[in-house]
């Protein structure tokens, strides 16, 4: 009887060993800037915007739903921190796993380089660390994060988590409004494309009015799930809790509502709740969210 109670036993430490093994892990990297630096609200400089708000108002969220959360923000966001962190998310995803991915921070077009966009500009994101301007032999872009760099990273994330892992990527930024305050602050990227050319970024808004697009995959990557603030050349407009007094990414505050709902990060119904705060608020009548799922 006692070794069938110690087989027993075995028997069982060893289901659970293998029942941990098969977990899914849950991770989420926030990455947000507030300061970038432009104390004197220089026009030709970045204006400082909510994206550290964001990152502290998700944050605690993201570990109430099961989260391993690693967060960069300001100083820490600078365009090594960011692709160092990209990196290890890549490193530690396994076979099942989900993998969140946030950004709030501005955006800017990016004069193409390899050829590969239709209208000649890429997305970049700007990491703390990048400058507005090209100027040849002072700053042309190395610190910029441009949507070809990123695809390289999501790839590599897809194809370690599988195709029973999932991957959702959150870009709370835009390529357009206005870097300077001006009389409508609080809003994310500015309309001037970073070029060494000196060409001009005009888009064709008659072209961009789908809001859904699918995204390509390979056997045994995870599906993924992009959603984007807005249109490429739409502003994107932060909005402010009234009962807080604060600032925050339009996006990133919506998520926000819908978590406290315990709606499930990436499910439909996560992604309605999203959609339909945003369309009610007046504040981003113009705005429309894109969302790119794999098929």
């Amino acid at each position: 009887m006692r070794n069938l109670i110690k087989t027993s036993i075995a028997i069982f430490a060893l289901l659970m060993g293998v029942q941990a093994m098969n977990a899914e892990t849950k991770r989420a990297l926030l990455v947000g800037v507030s300061d970038y630096g432009n104390t004197m609200e220089d026009p030709n400089k970045w204006a400082n915007i909510s994206g550290a708000n964001d990152i502290v108002l998700l944050s605690p969220l993201f570990t109430e739903h099961g989260y391993t959360v690693t967060s960069l923000v300001d100083s820490q966001a600078t365009h090594a921190g960011i692709t160092n962190a990209l990196a290890e998310l890549a490193k530690e995803s396994k076979k099942g796993d989900t993998v969140y991915i946030h950004f709030s921070m501005h955006g800017q077009p990016f004069e193409d380089l390899n050829g590969d966009e239709e209208d000649g500009w890429d997305e970049a994101l700007i990491p703390v660390d990048a400058e507005m301007l090209y100027a040849e032999g002072v700053y042309e872009g190395k610190n910029h994060l441009l949507d070809d760099e990123l695809e390289v990273y999501f790839n590599d994330i897809r194809n370690k988590l599988g195709s029973e892992g999932q991957l959702v990527v959150v870009l709370d930024a835009c390529h357009s409004g206005t870097a300077s305050r001006g009389d409508d602050d609080h809003i994310r990227g500015t309309r001037e494309g970073f070029t060494r050319s000196g060409k001009d970024y005009t888009p064709d808004r008659t072209q961009e009015t789908n809001d859904y697009f699918a995204v390509a995959s390979t056997e045994n990557q995870s599906p993924v799930t992009f959603i984007e603030a807005c249109r490429s050349y739409q502003v994107n407009r932060e909005v402010r809790d009234v009962e807080t007094n604060t600032w925050y990414g339009s996006l990133s505050y919506y998520i926000a509502q819908s978590m406290k709902d315990n709606k499930a990060v990436g499910s439909d119904e996560w992604i309605d709740a999203i959609k339909t705060g945003m369309a009610n608020n007046r504040r981003l009548r113009k705005q429309n969210v894109v969302i790119e799922k794999s098929e």
